[in-house]
This record gives C-alpha cells, structure tokens and sequence, in this order.
C-alpha cells in the first residue's frame, strides 16, 4: 500500500527528465514570447505612426501656454480690467515690461495664478552692456546657487561625454544646445550657444561668476525675441495688427526709461489706444482654450467670454464644411452608381473577360495620382480634349465651351475616376461569392428577372456597399490634392484649408482643431454604419 502511494506521489517527468510541469510552464512562457515578439513591431508601428501624432493633434487644438509665457504679468494683472475703457498705467506697466525684459524667464512663478505682481524681480533692468550677475540675482536670488545650475551643467557634461565619430558629437553638442534652452524656456527650436560654451569649463562646485550670467542674459534675450515673434503671430490669430504692433513695440519700448508707460506706449504706435486690442488679449490669458475649435466654426469668445460670430469678412468655414460634405456625398454617390453595374460585369464576365476589365480597373494604382490629375487638367480645360471633342462634333459652339477646371464640377469628376477603385473592389469581392443558382431558384420559383434582383441579389451585396460607401467618403472628406490642383477657389476644402494653415499661416492650433473635428466626424460615421449595417459585416475583400 505505501509503495503504491509513494509511486503516485512522484511527479510526471518528459523524456529529458525535467517535471511536466515545469516543462509546460517553459514552453507557455516561450510562446508568450514569440506572440509578444509578432505583436511589439506592428504596436510600436501604430505607437509612432498613429496614436502619438493623434494625441499630439489633440493636444494642440487646445494648448495656449506659449502666449502665456510671453505675457505672463499682463495676464495676471488683466483681470482687475473692467474690458470696456482703456486700461490704466498698471497693465501699460505690466505689457512693458512682459515685452522688453528676459525677467519673465528668469522668474520661478513666471504663469498663470503662481505670478506674484508684487515681486520686485518683474521690474529689475538688467543693462544691455552688464553687469548681469547682480540684477539677475535681484530678480531671482536661486540663480546664485549651485544647485541651480547643476541641472544645466549635467545636459553639457552628457553631450561631452558622448562616444562616436566627429560628426556624431557634433550633432549630440547642437542637440544639448537646444536642450538647454529648452529646459530655460518654453521653446524647443531655439539654441543656447552662448551657455553650453562657458558651461563646459564650469567645476559644478564654484559659484559661477560673471561670465556665466553675461551667457546666460545674451542666449535668453535672443530666445525671448523669437518668443515674442511667435506670441505676436498667435496674437495676430486673434485680431489682425497684433504682429506689427508687437514688432514695432519690441524694437521701441527698451528706450523707454521711467514712467509713465501709457503716454509713451500711446507715442510709439496710435494702436494702443484701441480698446479692441486689449480686448482681445482675455480670450487668451487661460493656458487651454476652446478658441481654435469655435474659430473653425466662424464663432469666437468676446472680452466677456460670451460665444458670438466672427466678423462676417472673416466668416468662412463653416461654408467649407458643408462644401466639404457636400463634394463627399455627391463623389461617393457618382462612384457608387459607376462601381456598382462595373463589379457586376467583373463578377458575372467569363473569366478571360472580367480579367482584361479588372486590369483597367487596377490600371490607375500603377499610375502616379500627380500625373493622372494632371492628365485631367489637360482633359477638362476650355481649350482641352473634351471640350474639343463636344465643339467638333457640333454639341457646343466654340463660343460655349464648357468651364469644367478650377470649380466645383471640376473637382468631382475627378475625385470620382480617382476614388472609384475603392468602391469597386469591395463590391466585387461580395458579389464574386454570391452563387448564381440564387437567382436561378429565384426566377424557377415566378419571380421576373428584375424582381430576383432587387429582392434577391442586391441585399446580399449590401455588405460590399457599405463598405465602399464608408471606404469613399472618410477619403473623400479629408482629400486635398485634388482640389488643390483642380478645385480652383470653387473647389477649396476643408483639407486645404488645414494644408494652409499647417504650411502657410502656422496657425497650428487651428489647423489640429479642424483636423479633430475631421476626426470625430469620421469616427461618428463609423458608429452610424456599425449601428446601421454592423462593422461584422462589412467586407473589404
């Protein structure tokens, strides 16, 4: 009895002598790896490629914290403002000072409710020709210990510490350059040359001495000229002349020496006088705003934070959304009555014909899309194929040509030939697997050819259409090159008008809220068709 226990008690062993279980647990840990192994390159592919740049553009639409770097006393003071009579000498104070000095930068509580107004460190001069280390020290007393400059310090010994070639230190030293103004400022595209220099030298034990604060004041003023190009360009977003103001400002408002800074503002451009500017100034002083998003609907915030419309020259984009939607009907319309009669030649064709018709359909992927719209630019200009062909044979007179290039009617046509692969392929795909013996027993049972049609075939091919219908028009709704090209400015979408400010304006915030919507827009679509028709059904081939 005992050995019979003692048997049952010893464990399962494999042939290599290691316990069962063990070598289970080995081969499960083993396959978890190489399903991690398969799964990690598509997921950092996705990472990269999708889920960072969306969250960027997310983040964007709202972000509003660079304007209040540049302006951080002015925001602080503007809320004792009535916004309706022009401001006292306090805020002309504060805006003075927020546009001609670096002390903003130099500043610990230097944003939104953590700026003290009564800091004497706002209104310390730093002299242009030094010396620097005492006022510098009166703005903000940390800036004379060590510990505060370690940070910096450490950014430079890590670049100097790199190993590789020449070229690579090279880059590494540029990229600690940036770093450090980075870590001083709010901007990422600025470089503190000046600074990385005279830190290589540094011991990180002595108190740093003159020639480190006269870095120090020379790399902030320089970064704080380009904040300032940049803050004038957001302001300009708000109210136009901001830019011009601001530059014309800057440039003058150091040779103001004492106060009162409202007369002298007043003499340096007539535009401070306007209630309108400083008005404008409140939409902005929250580092996140909903601003960008009314804006891409023609509305705005007024000095009370009410929603009203923009001025009606400046009421544009919601007549571009409904453009764009509208183009995106009719196109997916105009492809799907081409798609559907052509999918049912390829799918009911002898085999030798329906593959000579699928090459032509497969044609244009092996085409550039650049030269295929340059093609129909040839086609459908005045003077061009079509409207030769319709004056030869006697449908026009030469006198009537038809305008079909750089207008709306232009843009579908071609956005119809481009996009109407898309809608073939996946309705080919469904009716390609649909047994011809359906409508046979159909018409066997009485029903007419037609009949057998609408109630037989078409519903089972509805999987296919929704899915070149939904396939068509997300494209279709954020296209741009074609109607860049062709469009002309009857033709100009939504998706240029992102391209312009993306490339053009460099209102990017505006450009990421009008992308957002674009993609709720689609993501709405989507939810509708999945409620509709069922994502489980659809069919893409």
């Amino acid at each position: 009895m005992t050995s019979n226990s003692s048997v049952v008690s010893q464990p399962l062993l494999t042939a290599d002598g290691i316990p069962l279980k063990v070598s289970l647990q080995r081969s499960m840990r083993r396959n978890k790896l190489r399903a991690i192994g398969l799964v990690l390159p598509p997921l950092l592919f996705l990472l990269l490629l999708f889920i960072i740049p969306i969250g960027n553009l997310l983040t964007r639409s709202v972000d509003d914290q660079l304007i209040n770097y540049q302006m951080p006393l002015t925001f602080r003071i503007i809320e004792k403002w009535d916004r309706q009579s022009l401001p006292e000498e306090e805020l002309f104070d504060a805006m003075s000072f927020d546009l001609a000095t670096i002390n903003k930068l130099l500043i610990t509580n230097n944003s939104g409710t953590q700026v003290d107004p009564d800091d004497p460190g706002w209104r310390v001069k730093i002299p242009k020709r030094g010396p620097y280390k005492e006022p510098i020290l009166q703005i903000n007393p940390i800036w004379g210990e060590v510990e505060t400059w370690l940070p910096l310090s450490k950014i430079v010994q890590n670049a100097l510490d790199y190993q590789g070639s020449k070229k690579e230190r090279r880059n590494v030293e540029k990229r600690a350059k940036f770093e450090l103004c980075s870590y001083l400022t709010p901007l990422k595209n600025a470089a503190c040359s000046k600074l990385f220099k005279v830190l290589k030298g540094w011991d990180q034990q002595t108190v740093p001495d003159e020639k480190f604060f006269k870095a120090l004041y020379k790399d902030l003023s320089s970064a704080h000229k380009f904040l300032a190009g940049k803050s004038s360009t957001r302001l300009n977003y708000e109210k136009p002349g901001w830019k011009s103001l601001i530059k014309k400002s800057v440039r003058n408002i150091k040779k103001i020496k004492n106060p009162p800074f409202r007369e002298a503002m007043f003499k340096i451009d007539k535009r401070w006088e306007d209630v309108t500017f400083w008005q404008s100034l409140v939409v902005m002083k929250d580092p996140y705003t909903s601003g960008y998003f009314l804006n891409a609907f023609d509305r705005k915030f007024d000095e009370g934070m009410n929603i009203v419309m923009q001025p009606e020259e400046r009421q544009v984009y919601v007549m571009l959304w409904w453009r764009t939607l509208l183009l995106s009907f009719i196109v997916t319309m105009g492809c799907l009555l081409l798609a559907y009669p052509t999918s049912h030649l390829l799918a009911t064709l002898p085999l030798k014909y329906s593959n000579l018709l699928m090459i032509c359909v497969l044609m244009p992927f092996w085409t550039s899309l650049l030269v295929r719209i340059v093609a129909w630019m040839v086609m459908l200009q005045q003077e061009g194929v079509i409207n030769d062909a319709l004056v030869f044979s006697g449908i026009l007179t030469d006198e009537n040509r038809l305008p079909m290039m750089y207008n709306f009617t232009g843009t579908v046509i071609v956005m119809i030939q481009i996009l109407l692969p898309f809608m073939i392929l996946p309705i080919y795909s469904v009716m390609k697997g649909i047994p011809p013996s359906y409508m046979r027993a159909a018409q066997n049972l009485g029903a007419t050819p037609s009949l057998a049609f609408l109630k037989v075939y078409m519903p089972q091919t509805l999987p296919g259409v929704g899915a070149g219908v939904i396939l068509v028009f997300i494209v279709a709704i954020g296209y741009y090159i074609t109607p860049e090209l062709v469009g002309g400015k009857d033709g100009t979408l939504i998706g240029n008008m992102v391209a312009y400010h993306m490339q053009k304006s460099l209102n990017w915030g505006l450009a990421a809220a009008m992308g957002t919507v674009l993609l709720v827009a689609i993501l709405i679509l989507y939810w509708v068709y999945d409620k509709i028709v069922g994502i489980d059904n659809m069919k893409l081939g």
